[in-house]
């Protein structure tokens, strides 16, 4: 598909045309100015039958509202005049300039201590003081009582005097019951805080101000105190929606005053970020016609007709420079649209999920310099403005692809996810039928359906036609980024497009500047590591991305969500023109996400790649249409504690169960790391989009989801007469530490063997390990009812990752792994080896023979077996309990990694 020349005049009107209204960019908001006026919009809107029934109804109210005038006048020689009530007060402070910040609306605010504060309530008390009168006489009692009183002062003795002064202010101290401060709002995990971010240093109030005078700052602030109505009115919709006429009357949402005032800021919250990256790459306004072109070719968004494309645009196809934001369809762009005024409209999480290999978790950086982290770390104040927690989770495994993630994605991935980024070319571009199965259960597992970006061409073509599915693929942004030709010309470049793109002859300055990465920094509290540090982290080779490219990455992820935010802010302004709440249509999601997931899985099973991975019986054809459950060791993995496979294991008759044995070097932050510090004079785009003060975490602080059967090959089938006891030896093995959940404010692998401290990447190959010594693993497999089990194994650990059994010479002991350990089985023991498996008690053995037949070697390091497939299991879920050992071998130690069924 040829690339469109752009035109050269006129070009910025065209930039913000196609941002907030055109037919060609991202976004349709903000077009009244291009097409109808604001009176011509409104009658438009009044005449519009979908607004039939509100229009009826006010018509009636106003209607009884005369009647009832009419009736008062002939009545009575005058109206009555109602009691005159205040309005409703809203206000607009600036919380950074109080001693403690106001609570913000629809957001909760961390004052500087740290904890959540409420707006001061500025209006009177209402009581009132008695002024007695001099002039009136007092009654002869009254007198009398006065005088003994006054006696009796005069005759309390000093010790008195001085207890009853005590309790008068005992008493001034004690709060009465209006006095008392109301009951802070509890912390929900779905919240939005304004937190402060864990990389940067604080910046000084002059810097704050002077960013503030350039760049504007957000300014609204709800004038009522708490939150809105204060009542759950949401939790009995599915997915938050709720109908516009069961709104509560004093729900902020049916507000047109705080409406219209919070989206006029945040469509200057959202245009001042865009402006901000664009500035920190050298394109601020103004610029001459040619920088322009550059400025829109940067993050600009292709719309590709699917109906029409046989592949991507030009610049996306398998040699292409992708040097733009990205394409994606009209309809697909309105589908993200929807999700984020959803998330507004209910205050809930908006959650942004990338699988991925090596390059795309960052190896050679820190953590928190990954594209997914740096889109993170500027969009998450955007959001918490918003009212929405953002949510962002980096799965991406060095060497691996996303197959051993995906089939569970619904646990492992998270069931609450509204955008999937797929980035794993380089380990699974041979495997379309993976990815197939990957993306389908990514689509049709979870609560929400989210939209895809990346994957082959093929395959999101036929999500979006055959399942009404929203898709796209992201860019780089290179067509923006000026070229560094030598060392003083590279100094002239903004300090974020400084050595990226480097000419031929210099592209040695790209090499050397690439990482800004430490392993280890002094701390002032005197604690070392154990263990020597390295002197830069792994990984650090010629394919994986350094700090600058993942950092523009990150920003073409943010600016193309911001793109989506301005246009579905501008959709809500326009479309409450008739009045609040906006309607349905616009944001409710249920029944868009069934149309999805319900078309997934009834999708003719001829289509696609998937179906190719029941070929050799490597996995049931059933996965395609079927959503699993799946629970693992390996990290990083959505709600950490709840998706860990230990939970599914049967404690041993000690009451044992194997658990993670390394314990951190220290708790709290790292030390501050300057290689997330911008120099000064440079645009600091997180500075601009907080405009607030930062604060650093205190230490200890912490901020924190066919018909047949396979043909069973069995040596002996039996039901136990000894009953299946769970073994005293089986261990986690290469599990890191720490809390490895893939967002961007966890601590993960602190343990004290760690060689690169502050990496923080949360990577892990974790696996419950035994050797033949070890026993029963024993599972129990919640509601099962599809019949379908599946278990993903290691069979190459060695025997020091089972420490447990080191030295044992029987089953529960009754009577240096090499860096470059090898992922191939071992030799086993024709005569002797045997793996047992048991479904509620029914054992199964297979030989060293059937063992490796029965086990498959789906990508490097992916070993899975079937263990049930049963289409007739029954109608009704059940638990199953699932046993695991294997014997007569000292070569094999064992590891159970994952666990899939449904």
């Amino acid at each position: 598909m040829a690339q469109t020349p752009l035109p050269m005049n006129n070009l910025e009107d065209m930039e913000g045309l196609i941002r907030t209204g055109g037919t060609s960019g991202v976004g349709r908001g903000g077009h009244r100015s291009k097409q109808k006026s604001y009176a011509e919009l409104f009658f438009t809107e009044v005449l519009d039958p979908k607004h039939r029934k509100r229009i009826m109804a006010f018509a009636f109210v106003v209607a009884m509202l005369l009647l009832i005038m009419a009736n008062n006048v002939g009545d009575s020689p005058e109206l009555q005049k109602p009691e005159e009530k205040e309005p409703p007060k809203i206000t607009f402070i600036d919380p950074s300039d109080l001693e403690e910040p106001a609570t913000p609306a629809p957001v909760i605010v961390i004052d500087e201590s740290g904890s959540t504060v409420e707006v001061p309530n500025e209006e009177a008390s209402g009581s009132t003081v008695e002024v007695p009168n001099e002039n009136e006489e007092t009654p002869p009692q009254e007198k009398e009582k006065q005088q003994t009183e006054e006696k009796k002062e005069e005759e309390t003795p000093p010790q008195e005097e001085k207890k009853q002064q005590i309790e008068v202010t005992k008493k001034e101290e004690t709060p009465t019951e209006e006095e008392k401060p109301k009951e802070k709002p509890k912390r929900n995990d779905k919240i939005p805080l304004l937190e402060p971010d864990v990389e940067s240093l604080p910046i000084d109030d002059d810097k704050r101000d002077a960013l503030a005078e350039k760049y504007g700052k957000w300014g609204f602030w709800d004038g009522d105190e708490g939150i809105r109505p204060s009542k759950d009115y949401l939790s009995e919709y599915s997915h938050f929606d709720i109908p516009g006429d069961d709104f509560p009357q004093d729900a902020w949402q049916t507000d047109a005053v705080y409406v219209n005032h919070f989206l006029n800021d945040a469509d200057r919250l959202i245009d001042r970020a865009m402006e901000a990256i664009f500035e920190e790459y050298g394109h601020g306004k103004p610029l001459p016609p040619e920088e322009l072109a550059k400025r829109f070719h940067m993050f600009h968004w292709e719309k590709v007709d699917m109906k029409e494309a046989d592949g991507p645009p030009s610049t996306f196809s398998r040699k292409g420079a992708r040097d733009i934001g990205g394409w994606t369809t009209q309809r697909s762009q309105e589908g993200l649209v929807r999700r984020l005024t959803h998330a507004m409209m209910t205050q809930d999480t908006f959650t942004v999920v990338l699988a991925g290999h090596s390059a795309a978790q960052g190896q050679g950086n820190h953590f928190r310099q990954s594209y997914a982290m740096q889109f993170h770390r500027i969009m998450k104040p955007i959001f918490e403005r918003l009212g929405v927690k953002l949510i962002t989770r980096n799965i991406s495994q060095g060497g691996l692809g996303t197959l051993q993630g995906g089939m569970g994605s619904r646990n492992i991935y998270g069931d609450e996810i509204d955008l999937f980024l797929w980035d794993s070319g380089m380990t699974e571009n041979g495997a379309p039928h993976h990815v197939d199965l990957v993306l389908r259960q990514v689509l049709m597992s979870g609560n929400r359906v989210p939209v895809v970006w990346g994957g082959p061409f093929e395959l999101l073509k036929l999500y979006h036609e055959e399942c009404d599915a929203d898709v796209g693929e992201w860019g780089n942004g290179y067509g923006g980024l000026p070229e560094t030709v030598d060392e003083k010309q590279g100094e002239t470049l903004p300090w974020a497009a400084r050595d990226i793109k480097c000419v031929k002859e210099r592209e040695d300055l790209c090499n050397e500047n690439r990482y800004s990465s430490v392993c280890w920094i002094d701390r002032e509290d005197g604690i070392k590591p154990e263990q020597g540090q390295r002197e830069r982290p792994r990984g650090q080779v010629k394919w994986h991305p350094g700090w600058r490219p993942h950092q523009l990455m990150g920003r073409v992820l943010a600016f193309s969500i911001l793109e989506a935010l301005e246009t579905a802010v501008n959709q809500w302004m326009d479309g409450t023109m008739t009045g609040q709440p906006l309607d349905d249509s616009y944001w409710h999601v249920k029944d868009y996400y069934e149309n999805i997931r319900n078309k997934v899985m009834n999708m003719d099973p001829t289509l696609g790649k998937c179906p190719e991975i029941a070929k050799d019986g490597q996995l049931p054809l059933r996965l395609c249409r079927t959503p699993l459950n799946g629970r693992t060791q390996y990290t990083p993995r959505a709600n950490y504690e709840a998706t860990s496979l230990t939970t599914l294991v049967k404690p041993a008759p000690s009451g044992r169960v194997p658990k993670n044995e390394l314990k951190p070097l220290y708790d709290g932050p790292d030390v501050h790391n300057p290689a997330y510090d911008i120099p000064e004079g440079q645009v600091d785009v997180l500075s601009i989009v907080l405009g607030r003060r930062r604060r650093r975490l205190l230490e200890g602080e912490k901020n924190e989801p066919k018909e047949e059967t396979m043909t069973k090959p069995i040596i002996y089938h039996r039901h136990l007469s000894d009953e299946i006891i769970p073994g005293e030896g089986w261990d986690i093995a290469l599990e890191p530490q720490g809390y490895c959940d893939g967002t961007y404010d966890a601590v993960c692998a602190h343990d004290t063997k760690q060689e690169c401290f502050l990496m923080g990447h949360h990577d892990g190959r974790g696996a419950i390990v035994g050797s033949q010594y070890a026993g029963w693993l024993v599972l129990t497999v919640p509601q099962v009812k599809e019949g379908l089990i599946v278990v993903k194994l290691h069979t190459w650990h060695t025997a020091d990752e089972n420490p447990t059994t080191r030295g044992w010479k029987s089953i529960n002991n009754e009577g240096r792994r090499s860096l470059m350990r090898s992922y191939e089985t071992p030799e086993l023991n024709n005569q002797t080896f045997a793996f047992d498996y048991a479904i509620d008690g029914e054992i199964t053995t297979l030989n060293s023979a059937e063992f490796l037949q029965r086990k498959h070697n789906l990508q490097r390091v992916v070993e899975t077996m079937t263990l049930m497939d049963d289409e007739k299991f029954g109608d009704e879920p059940r638990d199953v309990q699932v046993a695991i050992r294997i014997r007569g071998t000292d070569n094999m130690i064992l590891g159970v990694s994952h666990l899939f069924w449904a």
